[in-house]
């Protein structure tokens, strides 16, 4: 499982870096949720990311990024771990 989560994350990062110059016009500053290396939404807050991710995928797999001119670690958001899930 955890080769699984470090593969989406790395896969969805390279995703969400190619694409940023493209989002920083209409998403800037909002958190951008990626399962399979696909976005799937963009959000206001990291809370309400996670909170759809957990609600929409059960193995809870995937990641979030902010949506910035920077390209930054989102710390245990961007490693695909759930709130109260142990590593």
């Amino acid at each position: 499982m955890a080769n699984d989560r470090r593969r989406e994350i790395e896969e969805n990062l390279e995703i969400f870096l190619r694409e940023l110059p493209h989002l920083l016009a209409a998403h800037r500053n909002q958190f951008a949720l990626l399962r399979h290396k696909q976005i799937v939404g963009y959000y206001e807050t990291v809370t309400d990311a996670v909170s759809a991710a957990n609600s929409l995928f059960s193995d809870r797999i995937y990641s979030v990024q902010q949506v910035t001119d920077t390209a930054s670690d989102a710390g245990f958001y961007s490693h695909a771990m759930p709130l109260g899930t142990p590593q």
